[in-house]
């Protein structure tokens, strides 16, 4: 594996635009932001985004932990930089590839479908909280929480229910106080929400509020560290 040390101080706000703000905004502008953002190409046809978080206390992951854990026992490299859209190319790779960075004590992935598998969830969650956002081109999705090996929330977001559908919502406290990311509606014709919330929006709103980390176009435009796989990430 080729060997490169980064450290979580090494990527700045001036360096990507991604970044654990102090000030967080309220979450009508949270929304608005990534309202906005869903138009944009990497965002609008499928996504991965996973903002991992050490347990209190612990150390954060570094990226080559990180990069363990996602593959599973699968060999892997961690390739020094690029722009997020090479995981969205088809390029002649050995395998699939995800985008992997360190903000702050937080550590994110950008690509790799792989993320909402529960046995993916729970291994990247040992000793961290791991909230990950996933839709595909065919709008498959879920918006996903696991802890400490623990894969506690597992919701669609255009069938999300009602809040106390999910038992474990007490564990995202930021989701719960979303008032309209649920809904109180029998869909009986199984058609999906209708009333004008963007989920893909809100997925990205709930994983922000919770964690401080945003995504936005200045991280989209910057170069970070990726990983590439022999072979498939084991479920």
């Amino acid at each position: 594996m080729t060997d490169v040390k980064i450290t979580p101080d090494l990527f700045t706000d001036d360096q990507g635009g991604h970044h654990v703000d102090s000030g967080r905004p309220s979450a009508d502008e949270v929304y608005e932001h990534y309202r906005r953002l869903i138009g944009e190409p990497e965002l609008n046809v499928a996504l991965s985004w996973t903002v991992m978080l050490p347990d209190d206390g612990a150390d954060p992951l570094t990226l080559q932990e990180v990069s363990t854990r996602l593959s599973g026992g699968t060999s892997y490299e961690l390739h020094q930089t690029a722009r997020p859209h090479i995981v969205n190319l088809p390029l002649p790779l050995p395998g699939p590839c995800a985008v992997v960075d360190c903000i702050g004590t937080a550590t994110v992935l950008y690509g790799s479908g792989e993320l909402p598998l529960p046995g993916v969830l729970r291994r990247m969650s040992s000793n961290a909280r791991v909230y990950n956002a996933w839709w595909n081109v065919n709008s498959v999705n879920y918006l996903s929480l696991a802890i400490d090996g623990e894969v506690l929330l597992k919701i669609d977001g255009l069938f999300p229910g009602r809040a106390e559908d999910h038992p474990n919502l007490t564990q995202w406290p930021e989701l719960a106080a979303l008032g309209d990311f649920f809904v109180d509606v029998v869909d009986e014709e199984c058609l999906g929400r209708d009333d004008g919330w963007n989920w893909r929006a809100g997925f990205l709103t709930a994983v922000e509020l919770a964690t401080g980390v945003r995504l936005d176009r200045r991280w989209l435009d910057g170069e970070h560290p990726y990983l590439t796989f022999s072979g498939p990430i084991p479920a």
